[in-house]
Formats: C-alpha cells, sequence, structure tokens
C-alpha cells in the first residue's frame, strides 16, 4: 500500500468551457488555490497586476493563492447574422504543498503566451479525463500529472524564444478581425503592433502560416459570405461594408474563393428578403 505523501499536491476541478454569454467572476480578496487558464479561442479581460488587460489566444494565465482575480468575457457577435464568436478557455485549479514550494521556487509571470504547445494541451486535457474519472489511487495519479504539468510550463514559458513574436502575431491577428471590414494597409496593421511591416509580416506568417494580406481578405470573404446569404444588402453595399477596394475586386476574389460570382451565390444558396422584412 502506497503510503500518503505530505509534499502531494491535488486537483480541486480542471474542464474546458467555451462561452457564448457575457461571463464574469471576481476574487477582491484573491483565490484560495493555484488557478491555471489558458485562452483557446476568442479573448476576455482578466485582472493582472491590478489592472484588466485582454487576453488573447495562446495566452495563459497563472494565479496563486491570495493573488486578486478578476475575469470579464465578452462574445461577439461576429457575422451579419448574428452568430456569435466563443470565448473558449482551459482552467484548472489545485493546491498542496509541492504546489506552494514549485511556485516558491519558480519566476513565472502571472501572464504569457505560449501559443498553442501541443505537450501543455495534452497534458491539460488528461488531466481533464482523469479528473471525471472515478478510480483507485487517483489522488496519487493526480498529483504525479500535476507536477508534470507544471514543470511542462515552466520548461515551455522559460526556453521559448518565440513567446514574444506569437504575443505579437496574435495582437495583430485580433487587429485584422477588429478592423477588416475598414480599409486597411499592411502600415496600419503593423502600426497597431509598433514594428515594421517586414517584422510583423515575418511574425504572421510563421505564426499563422499565410501573409497578413491573405488573412485580412479571408476575414472580409467570410462576412461578405454571410451578409450575401443572409442580408438584404446590394451587392455593391455588400463590398463596401466588408472593406473591400472596389466591386469588381470583390466579386473576383470572391468567385475565387467559393467558385461563384457573389449574385449567383445569393441566387443559388441565399435567402430571398421582401420590401416588407419577410424572407422565403
Amino acid at each position: 500500500m502506497t503510503k500518503p505523501d505530505p509534499q502531494r499536491s491535488g486537483v480541486i476541478y480542471a474542464n474546458y468551457f467555451a462561452h457564448t454569454k457575457p461571463h464574469s467572476v471576481k476574487y477582491e480578496e484573491g483565490l484560495t488555490y493555484y488557478l491555471f487558464r489558458f485562452q483557446a479561442e476568442g479573448t476576455c479581460r482578466a485582472l493582472v497586476a491590478g489592472n484588466y488587460e485582454t487576453i488573447i489566444p495562446g495566452d495563459l494565465l497563472i494565479y496563486p493563492p491570495g493573488q486578486p482575480y478578476g475575469l470579464n468575457v465578452q462574445p461577439r457577435s461576429v457575422t451579419a447574422s448574428g452568430e456569435t464568436q466563443p470565448a473558449s478557455d482551459y482552467f484548472l485549479a489545485g493546491k498542496g504543498e509541492w504546489l506552494d514550494s514549485w511556485w516558491a521556487n519558480t519566476s513565472l509571470p502571472v501572464k504569457t503566451n505560449i501559443g498553442f504547445d501541443d505537450t501543455v494541451l495534452t497534458l491539460w486535457k488528461h488531466i481533464i479525463s482523469e479528473k471525471k474519472k472515478m478510480m483507485q489511487n487517483l489522488d496519487e495519479i493526480m498529483d504525479y500529472l500535476l507536477r508534470t504539468f507544471c514543470l511542462t510550463l515552466e520548461h515551455v514559458i522559460g526556453v521559448n524564444p518565440r513567446t514574444k513574436g506569437v504575443d505579437t502575431a496574435y495582437k495583430l491577428k485580433l487587429f485584422i478581425d477588429n478592423h477588416a471590414h475598414e480599409p486597411l494597409s499592411l502600415e496600419q496593421i503593423s502600426a497597431s503592433a509598433g514594428l515594421s511591416v517586414s517584422r510583423c509580416s515575418y511574425l504572421f506568417k510563421a505564426a499563422f502560416g499565410q501573409s497578413m494580406f491573405a488573412y485580412c481578405i479571408s476575414v472580409r470573404l467570410k462576412l461578405a459570405q454571410q451578409q450575401v446569404l443572409y442580408s438584404g444588402l446590394t451587392l455593391e453595399q455588400i463590398a463596401d461594408k466588408t472593406g473591400f477596394q472596389s466591386y469588381a475586386h470583390f466579386c473576383r476574389m470572391f468567385r475565387g474563393h467559393f467558385e461563384h460570382s457573389p449574385g449567383e451565390y445569393r441566387r443559388k444558396f441565399g435567402f430571398r428578403f421582401h420590401p416588407d422584412g419577410c424572407t422565403d
């Protein structure tokens, strides 16, 4: 029989959640456990060093006991039809002497962007899965998994030279998501991160495998597709409202992506709008 380990730490809860409705929590007096939170999709606002900061995909938050914690999630509509982009996250709460010792001997920041590290996310999913099971020696298994998880985080944060670059790339992506419907230049996008066009282009391509311009066009096409299908706007109005430089450019890009002109696509797949606002 395995003897109890006085240094053992435990997982209080662990899960994944996708918020589609506003959600907020606040612990002004501080938490009573260690909280790990990873932003997987969408954005939110979280309390970091006394101020609320925007949290983007790839951001990891670690709060020790006693530290104030606040979270504000406001999922936003991203299409003309009102479709909501969920704000999803992985979270884990734990406590115990080993965690106390580990935290005291590390100098990890409350917030850092680790990107989508496969090892971290695989461990996180495994912990979530094991936490849901009922089995013998569960506490011992969770203790070892939690130690492995923490040491992996320490390694990823400490040796990942791309952390700053990934953080910049996601900030650029978020700026494009929020402004793609406006006339945008590479200079404007790069200025949002305070870096040169060449540097931003390199970081974005390294993180997402496509250029900033190509991603901007894809966001515009997604917005345009929804408006072609579900709005009563004219095609010229849609071209203007989704940021395309001209109607001809809009038609050319739309056909190249969807294999139909905007008019053909609307006639084949879209709702038909009447003057009274009803649809077929």
